[in-house]
């Protein structure tokens, strides 16, 4: 990712607008002054630069939380405040064109986009992209959908999508697991999972779960399947148990079949000589459990006192949490007085982030809002139920 290190810190006492972003006032930690969030205002967008002031140097990158996909934007705004600065040592140097064209591109959509659009075929971590790409252009006239958090390999799709002049390819780079309870029901033809890293040392950390097959089986199509290859036999092995455990299931079993696209990874392991394995997992007489379009506005309470009372706390009510981090606040006295926390909740299988908001006038928002799906209305509701108690709690202290 871009950064920079310098040996001073950017200092500014008013927003500063240049080009076609904005940066406004600082936020400092309140428990740690050494850490800083710079935000940025980039027409509807809101991204932060974070600053580490270390032991003789100041570090500059952008927030993992927020950040935009646009690698030129992110450089753009890390050159301008570089060149306040006395730099030591960095990564900005432009990309050549060949390799950041594309970003631009409609192709590349966002969370909020994935309702309207109705995917015939979805590939969940496409990685160099054989596989998708091949898929789209045997299929001009179905839509393909791709998710992958992995931001390069996002780039080079992207880049062939316009190389080939690809019209029905959608890529999302978000995490999928999400990403798919905003689709539409009944709408998927095939879900491709192609070599999903196993993570056999933290299998909750998988794509592939329980909660993931229940969603996958809402928006396929009733003879739709999931297309699942590994060359991981104990991930086979955790998978074949995941369906089995479902009433509304069957699949197939194949090994070492033949395909015409293979990835590099995939050569590489049949040279190898090892076993590849593919599930083909069918539904059957699913019941719908998880309603489309759930509305909810996502307003939160009036908070009449600072985060600080709720930092660094987390809450855990059946299979939801919620987790509040460290407070930023700015410190200034000519500027509105506004301050943020970061705030991890939703299901542990498929955690949300995002930051509270609290402006100069106590009202509470979210920075990015949740998803309209189960998992993040009960964990908003919950997060409600949190911030009216320690409301009350705060009425009665000042009362007595």
């Amino acid at each position: 990712m871009p950064h920079f290190i310098s040996k001073n810190m950017f200092v500014y006492n008013n927003d500063i607008k240049h080009d076609d972003f904005v940066i406004k006032v600082m936020l400092i930690n309140k428990r740690f002054n050494n850490l800083m969030l710079i935000p940025i205002f980039y027409n509807e967008q809101v991204f932060f630069i974070r600053c580490i002031k270390r032991a003789h140097d100041f570090l500059y990158k952008v927030d993992k939380i927020t950040r935009p996909s646009n690698l030129l934007l992110i450089k753009k705004v890390l050159q301008f405040i570089a060149s306040k600065l006395d730099v030591v040592a960095h990564n900005l140097n432009q990309t050549q064109n060949k390799h950041t064209r594309g970003m631009q591109l409609g192709y590349l959509i966002n969370i909020d986009q994935l309702a309207t659009l109705k995917p015939d075929y979805i590939e969940i971590g496409f990685g160099s992209g054989r596989h998708i790409l091949d898929l789209a252009k045997k299929n001009p006239q179905k839509i393909v959908l791709g998710f992958e958090i992995h931001t390069p390999s996002v780039r080079q799709v992207i880049n062939a999508i316009e190389l080939y002049s690809l019209k029905n390819l959608f890529i999302c780079n978000f995490d999928a697991r999400l990403g798919i309870q905003a689709l539409n029901t009944k709408s998927v033809e095939t879900l491709f999972l192609h070599f999903p890293v196993p993570w056999n040392k933290a299998k909750h950390r998988r794509v592939f779960h329980r909660d993931f097959l229940e969603n996958s089986f809402r928006i396929l199509k009733s003879d739709g399947y999931i297309n699942l290859r590994s060359d991981d036999y104990e991930y086979v092995l955790d998978g074949i148990k995941e369906a089995m455990s479902a009433d509304y299931t069957h699949f197939e079993i194949l090994k070492n079949k033949h395909i015409d696209i293979v990835s590099k990874y995939e050569a590489r392991w049949s040279n190898m000589k090892k076993d590849i394995y593919e599930m083909h997992i069918f539904q059957h007489d699913f019941k719908q459990h998880i309603q489309d379009n759930l509305d909810s506005t996502f307003a939160l309470p009036k908070l009449d006192r600072g985060l600080e009372s709720l930092s660094n706390k987390k809450w855990i009510q059946d299979s939801i949490f919620i987790s509040i981090g460290d407070v930023y606040s700015t410190q200034t006295s000519t500027h509105e007085n506004i301050n943020i926390a970061n705030l991890t909740f939703g299901s542990f299988y498929m955690p949300f982030n995002t930051y509270l908001i609290l402006d100069q006038n106590k009202e509470l928002h979210y920075l990015k809002n949740p998803l309209r799906i189960h998992s993040h209305i009960q964990a908003h509701n919950f997060l409600c139920k949190i911030l009216q108690d320690a409301y009350k709690e705060h009425v009665q202290m000042t009362s007595n």
